[in-house]
């Protein structure tokens, strides 16, 4: 049993892999959903709904928590209680705050995996920093330069590349 209190692409996309594989996945979502849900919306096209977010949330129960709510922080401990694994890409200091962090959730479950997906890890300077695929893997690891023609300027790739490379490992 996989919780998933996440968001976008890399962590959703690992999740969606344990599914695959058999694992039963419960999605936590905020109130507002997971900002992925919405990506497309302004795009000019005859899409229907995000085929990204389709992908990524494959085989998936999920659920809506307002963890700014003590109902609904205990009802995702209560979750991780019961859980094999609690799968976020939440950062720490967010996770400390609502009491979600990996030692007090293991505190109730010792035999809990907890598995952080970051951008740049959980310790160094830039830990607390957000990564986003266009940044923390495209650009900074130096990826859209390996890619650009000889003279020319870096581009943007489609979403998700280096998200779903870490969704893999």
């Amino acid at each position: 049993k996989v919780v998933e209190f996440a968001s976008y692409i890399a962590a959703p996309g690992a999740a969606g892999i344990l599914a695959d594989w058999g694992a039963e996945v419960i999605k936590v979502e905020r109130p507002q959903g997971d900002p992925m849900r919405h990506v497309f919306a302004d795009a000019k096209s005859e899409l229907t709904g995000n085929p990204t977010f389709g992908m990524d949330n494959r085989g998936k129960r999920a659920v809506v928590l307002d963890i700014a709510k003590p109902q609904g922080r205990d009802a995702l401990a209560r979750l991780a209680a019961e859980a094999d694994v609690f799968l976020t890409n939440v950062r720490p200091a967010s996770l400390k705050k609502y009491s979600l962090d990996e030692q007090t959730l293991r505190a109730a479950n010792p035999r809990l995996i907890y598995a952080v997906v970051t951008g740049y890890g959980l310790e160094g300077p830039d830990a607390h920093l957000p990564g986003f695929d266009v940044t923390a893997f495209w650009s900074r690891a130096g990826v859209a330069r390996m890619h650009a023609p000889k003279g020319s300027d870096p581009f943007i790739l489609r979403t998700g590349v280096g998200d779903h490379t870490t969704s893999l490992a």
